[in-house]
C-alpha cells in the first residue's frame, strides 16, 4: 500500500507539473472566480465609503454650505470655493464610479449565469444607485455600451433622460426578483439589508421616487404619475429607516467607519485639520430652535459654535472654529449612511403635495425631521416641528404650495447635512431652495455674480481613452 501511494503521488505531481507549474499567467493562490456575495459585500463598502469621503463630495458638501475650510489654510484660485473647474476635478470620481459598476455588473451577470434571483436583484438595484449618481453629476454618460471591458473600449455616450429611463425598468425588474421565494441572499455578506427582501424592495421603491421627484420641475407628470401608480401597486411600500452599510468596521486601520476614521485615527485622536462647521447651518438653527447643530458640530474649547464663512479671507483658525459633533461621530464602528429614511419621508411628502402620490403631507414631514433627529439622537423634534407661524419648521403652518414646498425642502436639505450632501445639490439645482443658500465669497471666483456650478466637467480620462465620444465643449455653469 506504501509503494501504490508513493507511485499514485509520484504520477499526480507529474500531471499536475506538465500542466500547470510552468504557467506563468496563472496564480495558484488567486481565485479565477469570485463568489457573487463577496463581491457584493465588497461592492456595496465601497459606494457607502465614497459619498462623503470622496474629493467630488467633500467639495459639493463645500459648496452646500454644511462644511468650510478652516481659517488655518490660504485659499488658493482653485480651491473648491472658487466654484472652479477643471476635467481633473471629477476624474477620481468618474473612475471609482464605474470601477464599483464592474462590481456589480460582475454579480449580475454570474448570479444570472447561476439563477441566483437574490444577487440579480441586489446587482441591478445597486447598479441603478450608482449610474443615477453619475447621471446626476455628468448628464449625458456611457450606459448601454458600458462595463464591456475590451470588447468595447470607446462606449458611445448615451442621453441621460434615457439612462433614466431604463434605470426605472431595472428597479421595476430587481423588484419581480427580490418577490420570489427563492430569492435567498447572506444575512452576514449583504452588508446592506442583510438578505431582507423586504428591504430591497423598499429601497428599490425610494430610489425609483428619488428619481422621478428629481424629473418634476420638466413637464413628465403623466410619466412620474404612472410610474408612482406602479410603485404604489407593487405593495413593497417605501424605506422607514436608514439604509445604511457596516461590513464589521473596527477600530483598526483602513476598517473604521469611513467618515468616522476621516476624522479620528485608531489612537482616537482628531485629524481633520481642514474642514470645519459653516455658519449658515449654525445661524439657521439657533434662529429657528433647531438642537441638531450641537449634534452635527462640536463647541470650541470657549463652549461657543462657531462656523466659517465659504470663501473668507479671515476665517477662524485651528480649534477656534467648531468641528463636526457627536451625532455624526457616533463611534468607530457605526453604519455607514447610503439612503437616509428622512429622505424617503420628505420624497413622499413631495409627491403627495404634488398630488402624485395619496396619503397626508404633514405627516409625512414630520416623520422625515423626526428620522434625521433620530439618526443624530437629538431626541424628540415635535416641538420644533410644532412652533407658532414658523414657516421654515412647522409644515402645518404654511398656506400655500410655495410655503409647503419650502418648509419640504429645508428641512430635507438640513437631514442631507454630512450624509448625502449630493442630493442637496440636486435640489438646489432643480429648486433652488433653500432660497437663501448663500455662495461663496471667494476673491477669485471666475463668474460674476457667482453661482454653484450645476454639473461636474467629463473626466481627463475620457478626453484621453474615449476622445471620439465624450461630448465636448461643457460649461460647467450653463450646461
Amino acid at each position: 500500500m506504501k509503494k501504490l501511494s508513493i507511485i499514485l503521488f509520484g504520477a499526480l505531481v507529474l500531471s499536475s507539473c506538465s500542466k500547470n507549474f510552468f504557467d506563468i499567467n496563472q496564480n495558484p493562490n488567486s481565485s479565477t472566480n469570485a463568489s457573487v456575495d463577496l463581491v457584493l459585500a465588497n461592492a456595496q463598502t465601497v459606494t457607502a465609503s465614497r459619498l462623503i469621503v470622496a474629493g467630488n463630495f467633500q467639495t459639493i458638501t463645500e459648496w452646500m454650505n454644511y462644511w468650510a475650510p478652516s481659517g488655518s489654510y490660504a485659499l488658493s484660485a482653485s480651491d473648491g470655493a472658487s466654484y472652479k473647474e477643471t476635467t481633473d476635478f471629477g476624474d477620481g470620481n468618474w473612475q471609482a464610479s464605474y470601477r464599483n459598476l464592474e462590481d456589480y455588473d460582475y454579480v449580475e451577470k454570474t448570479a444570472t449565469a447561476t439563477n441566483n434571483y437574490f444577487y440579480i436583484g441586489a446587482a441591478k438595484a445597486m447598479k441603478a444607485f450608482v449610474f443615477q449618481q453619475l447621471v446626476d453629476q455628468f448628464n449625458n454618460i456611457p450606459y448601454s455600451q458600458a462595463l464591456q471591458g475590451t470588447a468595447n473600449l470607446t462606449p458611445k455616450y448615451d442621453d441621460a433622460q434615457s439612462v433614466y429611463d431604463d434605470l426605472a425598468k431595472q428597479l421595476k425588474a430587481a423588484i419581480v426578483y427580490f418577490k420570489r421565494a427563492d430569492a435567498i441572499g447572506s444575512t452576514t455578506e449583504d452588508v446592506l439589508f442583510s438578505g431582507n427582501n423586504t428591504k430591497w424592495i423598499q429601497f428599490c421603491n425610494s430610489l425609483r421616487l428619488r428619481m422621478l421627484i428629481r424629473q418634476s420641475q420638466i413637464g413628465r407628470n403623466a410619466y412620474i404619475q404612472t410610474e408612482i401608480n406602479d410603485i404604489v401597486g407593487n405593495g413593497g411600500g417605501f424605506l422607514s429607516t436608514d439604509a445604511s452599510v457596516n461590513p464589521g468596521y473596527t477600530n483598526s486601520s483602513g476598517k473604521q467607519n469611513p467618515f468616522y476614521g476621516f476624522c479620528i485615527n485608531t489612537a482616537g485622536t482628531f485629524t481633520q485639520d481642514f474642514w470645519r462647521a459653516n455658519r449658515y447651518i449654525i445661524n439657521f438653527c439657533q434662529a429657528n430652535n433647531d438642537p441638531r447643530y450641537t449634534f452635527w458640530y462640536a463647541p470650541n474649547s470657549s463652549g461657543n459654535y462657531v462656523g466659517n464663512i465659504l470663501g473668507a479671507n479671515n476665517n477662524a483658525v485651528g480649534s477656534v472654529a467648531s468641528v463636526f459633533g457627536p451625532g455624526l461621530l457616533q463611534s468607530v464602528s457605526q453604519s455607514a449612511i447610503v439612503f437616509t429614511a428622512a429622505e424617503s419621508y420628505f420624497l413622499q411628502a413631495e409627491a403627495v403635495l404634488r398630488g402624485y402620490l395619496p396619503g397626508n403631507a404633514q405627516s409625512l414631514f414630520n416623520s422625515g425631521v423626526q428620522s434625521s433627529f433620530n439618526y443624530l439622537g437629538a431626541g424628540s423634534s415635535s416641538a420644533y416641528t410644532s412652533q407658532p407661524g414658523n414657516l421654515q419648521t412647522n409644515y402645518g403652518a404654511c398656506g400655500t404650495f410655495a410655503q409647503q414646498l419650502g418648509c419640504i425642502i429645508r428641512q430635507k436639505y438640513l437631514a442631507f447635512n454630512t450624509t448625502t450632501p449630493v442630493e442637496a445639490w440636486s435640489d438646489y439645482r432643480r429648486l433652488a431652495m433653500p432660497a437663501d443658500m448663500p455662495l461663496s465669497i471667494h476673491n477669485q471666483i471666475d463668474r460674476q455674480p457667482p453661482a454653484i456650478p450645476t454639473r461636474l466637467l467629463y473626466a481627463t480620462s475620457e478626453y484621453v481613452t474615449n476622445p471620439t465620444n465624450v461630448p465636448t465643449g461643457i460649461d460647467y455653469h450653463t450646461s
